[in-house]
């Protein structure tokens, strides 16, 4: 039998901070990581030419609001974008 309490795990703040952040940005109509995968170059492009993409598909800005992955997805598309201009 063992007499030693048992550690509770610690969990950082900034982990318990950021799951806080997102319960906090969670609306009823939300996309998955696949419906923006789908439509990132898109968004991508939209941005690109200097329109509003937030405003043209708000739900996939949201989503990349709240998802690194998809963000850096994005991110690199407009970084590619960027870099086919000024070649």
């Amino acid at each position: 039998m063992d007499t030693h309490p048992t550690a509770k795990p610690q969990i950082p703040d900034e982990l318990i901070e950021n799951l806080i952040r997102s319960l906090e940005h969670t609306h009823d109509e939300e996309c998955t990581c696949e419906d923006v995968y789908a439509v990132v170059d898109e968004f991508a492009e939209a941005e690109f030419r200097g329109e509003d993409a937030a405003r043209l598909m708000p739900l996939i800005k949201q989503h990349m609001e709240l998802c690194h992955n998809c963000c850096e997805e994005y991110e690199a598309l407009l970084d590619v974008l960027e870099k086919s201009q000024s070649a």
